[in-house]
């Protein structure tokens, strides 16, 4: 069970087993979006209800709990290359760095996901290209320590050495107890969702990317990433929704610095919420993008960066994290909270 917390910072304490009633967040940088067909989420705030059951009579007899909310949150890019891997280096083996400032937050959440966007294995050598991200295998200690639960594996990073080092780390974040998400031995596995079921509700957790090179896509006979394409996003959403009281697809896409939202990114996500996604969550473009309403699901197009260095000005060390409140296939509560990047790469609460 994750530790639960209450951050000064916050408003409200998000915990495996309390929902307080949070008023739905807004964009930071004032970016919000609303399409013709959009619509808020009716907002049913909840009772805390905690049940503990005293009772001697075998396990096949008990009563079942009662089902209640269950809390969620998801991070941009977390990224352990470069300077943040020296930094990390650095530092004590028990030290929390990068989430000094956000790991209490962040373990208080019954499933926490964020995008791993960089390789966390010593194999391999750099494909050609412009930036390769490599991290230290104790950053797999640093994301568990932070409450992470499930990491994409869906973005144009996690095969910058090759596909040796890629399947080290899929292989090693399973056994470290780090659900990837958007990755694989081949393509089917790339493209299966990973499920999680708490409290009697069951979420399906999809990953994409789409953005080059195409060369780290899943194949149907060599490890990879889950990549975009229209087909695949149906079948796929098609095939979890029957399992799943509440689908959602994590995107790596739209256009680096832009905090617009690019036509195919809308395109996209629309064509996944009518394929049966309840919610569709972006990364990459390394600033926010706005969020929006389609058919009353909810779109948040890009999360920003959330550990990363080069900041090279304020726009990029802004991100969002997520924080969302669902029972079966509910959105009850939803909420952006603001992060800066700091010193090191490291995240703090706005």
């Amino acid at each position: 069970m994750k530790k639960q917390v209450d951050n000064s910072n916050m408003l409200q304490k998000w915990t495996r087993r309390e929902v307080l009633a949070a008023a739905g967040g807004a964009a930071l940088l004032g970016l919000s979006g609303c399409g013709a067909n959009s619509q808020p989420p009716t907002s049913h705030p909840t009772s805390t209800t905690t049940v503990i059951s005293t009772s001697t009579a075998p396990p096949a007899t008990r009563t079942p709990l009662p089902e209640t909310p269950i809390t969620l949150a998801f991070t941009g890019d977390v990224m352990f290359g470069r300077t943040v891997n020296d930094h990390m280096l650095a530092t004590a083996s028990n030290d929390p760095y990068p989430f000094t400032y956000t790991g209490d937050f962040l373990r208080g959440f019954d499933l926490t996901t964020g995008n791993l966007e960089c390789v966390i294995s010593n194999l391999g050598a750099p494909v050609p290209k412009s930036y390769n991200f490599r991290g230290d295998a104790r950053a797999y200690d640093r994301l568990l320590g932070a409450g992470f639960d499930l990491v994409s594996v869906a973005n144009n990073h996690s095969g910058d050495y090759g596909k040796d080092a890629f399947l080290d780390e899929f292989l090693t974040l399973s056994k470290r107890g780090l659900a990837p998400i958007g990755g694989g031995k081949n393509k089917q596995q790339a493209h299966t969702p990973v499920f999680k079921e708490v409290r009697g509700t069951t979420i399906a957790f999809l990953a994409y990317d789409q953005i080059d090179p195409y060369s780290f896509a899943a194949t149907d006979t060599v490890p990879g990433s889950a990549w975009l394409t229209e087909a695949d996003l149906r079948r796929d959403i098609a095939a979890a929704r029957p399992s799943a009281d509440f689908v959602i697809a994590f995107v790596h896409w739209g256009i680096e610095y832009f905090t617009g939202i690019a036509d195919q990114q809308r395109y996209l996500a629309r064509v996944a919420i009518d394929s049966g996604a309840d919610m569709v969550v972006g990364a990459h473009p390394h600033v926010i993008e706005p969020y929006e309403f389609y058919k009353g699901k909810m779109i948040v197009y890009s999360l920003g960066n959330f550990v990363f260095d080069n900041m090279l000005d304020e726009v990029v060390r802004r991100g969002n994290i997520l924080a969302l409140t669902v029972q079966k296939n509910r959105l009850l509560e939803w909420k952006l909270v603001p992060t800066r990047i700091g010193d090191w790469g490291e995240p703090l609460l706005l």
